[in-house]
């Protein structure tokens, strides 16, 4: 259970329901720890979620490189007819 100290008393029910659900979760005891646990957690969500970002625009610059490529190569094929 998490205690209400200053900061948490802001929290919305919603909130401290979330918190003490991932401190059941992963065992954590209290909420300075939570919160430590979440901010971790969000930085290294942001990473991952970046990453793919840039992973995604890569495939679909390929993609779009590609398709490029398969449209001169008609163009010429149908020329050459």
């Amino acid at each position: 259970m998490i205690k209400n100290s200053a900061y948490i008393r802001k929290f919305t029910p919603e909130h401290k329901r979330l918190l003490e659900a991932i401190a059941a979760e992963h065992k954590i005891k209290n909420a300075n720890d939570v919160l430590l646990f979440v901010l971790e957690q969000h930085y290294s969500l942001k990473n991952e979620r970046d990453r793919f970002i840039r992973f995604n625009d890569m495939k679909t610059k390929k993609i779009e490189a590609l398709n490029k490529q398969v449209h001169a190569n008609n163009q010429q094929c149908d020329r050459s007819e």
